[in-house]
């Protein structure tokens, strides 16, 4: 289970994003000085109307419209390669939804899913220093379902600006010639490559894995190779295809093995996204970089302590004050916490995973007990909540994990808060 949402678009904008998985601003002074300048340079004040009815525009077979506002120098990106931009989104009334010019330039990985059918036609076309004018269709953007702050239907005009582009080593398929098919069940097959050292990942355990995944016709759709980090999956958790979950309990530390996996265990038939057509088998080739068994956690012992009851009916206990302002609507806070039925067993747990999670709060990403919580806590605070159903899950519950009616604990720490 996932961390304490009852919005599914929080995992999307944090996972799923099509825009962008990592926003990485750790760059130079000097080269945020020539970021500035490039997107100062290439961006303009033109009207989106005048953009839309501009018979100049470039018309491609997909329906892409674009104009190459600035040509830059070297090669065209790639699928694959790390790409930098900067950029502007508005709608055809000229309103400005998204923006790089706070946060910071955006990095992404072509042909990986990671943007919409736009960005990846049109992010093609230019080199680096670059930039480009999209219009861009419902059908290359988000299509006929509202999407965030994106109305169904929209027509969306983007200014991007190509920084850099980074292009990667090209990943190589393991080596089976002479190695072993294994079968395991339900169709699962595997190579062993290495078989590394000690004892086998177990459920529960922190897996850290580069992984490269292949379509039939041997096209990658996804490599933590490319990216440069290996991916950390709890085992047994269902953070991934039921598949890649078994297989990694054919792994030791060290050890390489080649999955192949039916797509009854991959994902199935509706496939992913754009990414992995419906019913279809894909392969893995993973190396298990380390494993981490999870830390002992234990619910945080309340005893002699007061208990508060806010007017909505949540309780708190406080372990620690912490320091500072009080946390407040649109701060983004960095969370540990450990989720606990009012029997004491524990249902989830970032402790576990080695891994904070980060919000935005009073913006209902988390459930209502905890929107409300934090906000009586401050950096380094420790609460524990006791959360009736009706601030947690309610009348539906969260399935499998949280039945319908449910009260909840959660011992939480207050790692960090930007105001």
């Amino acid at each position: 289970m996932r961390p304490p949402h009852n919005l599914k678009k929080y995992i999307d904008k944090n996972y799923k994003n099509k825009f962008c998985i990592n926003i990485n601003i750790k760059m130079t002074i000097f080269k945020k000085i020539l970021l500035t300048l490039s997107i100062t340079v290439m961006f303009s004040a033109i009207s989106a109307q005048t953009y839309v009815n501009d018979s100049s525009l470039i018309e491609t077979p997909s329906g892409l419209k674009y104009k190459i506002t600035k040509q830059g120098h070297g090669n065209y990106p790639k699928s694959g390669d790390r790409v930098w931009v900067h950029y502007y989104a508005k709608f055809t009334n000229d309103s400005i939804f998204a923006s790089t010019a706070e946060t910071g330039p955006l990095d992404v990985y072509l042909g990986m899913g990671q943007i919409i059918k736009g960005w990846e036609e049109g992010l093609r076309l230019i080199k680096p220093g670059g930039a480009i004018v999209l219009v861009v269709p419902p059908e290359l953007g988000y299509s006929d379902k509202p999407y965030k702050n994106i109305p169904a239907n929209s027509t969306i005009i983007y200014e991007i600006a190509l920084l850099q582009v980074d292009s990667v080593d090209k990943v190589k398929p393991y080596d089976i010639a002479g190695k072993t098919l294994h079968k395991a069940k339900k169709g699962l097959k595997y190579y062993i490559i290495n078989e590394g050292t000690g004892s086998f990942a177990k459920a529960g355990d922190n897996a850290y894995v580069h992984f490269t995944g292949y379509l039939p016709d041997g096209k990658i759709f996804d490599s933590s190779v490319k990216r440069g980090k290996p991916a950390r999956i709890t085992v047994g958790a269902n953070q991934v295809v039921k598949g890649w979950d078994t297989g990694l309990t054919f792994m030791k530390k060290g050890s390489k093995i080649r999955l192949i996996i039916p797509a009854k265990l991959a994902y199935g038939r509706k496939g992913y996204k754009n990414i992995v057509p419906p019913n279809t088998p894909i392969t893995l080739d993973l190396e298990m970089i380390d494993i981490v068994p999870p830390p002992e956690v234990k619910m945080w012992d309340s005893t002699g302590k007061q208990i508060h009851t806010t007017e909505s009916g949540l309780k708190y206990i406080i372990f620690n004050k912490g320091e500072g302002d009080l946390i407040k609507d649109e701060d983004i806070v960095t969370v540990h916490y450990s989720g606990y039925f009012t029997d004491g067993k524990l249902f989830d747990s970032s402790v576990k995973r080695f891994e904070p999670i980060q919000f935005p709060v009073g913006a209902g990403f988390v459930i209502d007990g905890w929107d409300e919580g934090i906000k009586l806590m401050r950096k380094g605070a420790k609460f524990q909540f006791i959360i009736p159903s009706e601030l947690a899950y309610g009348k539906e519950g969260n399935p499998p994990t949280v039945k319908p009616d449910t009260d909840l604990i959660f011992d939480i720490e207050i790692i960090d808060v930007i105001k």
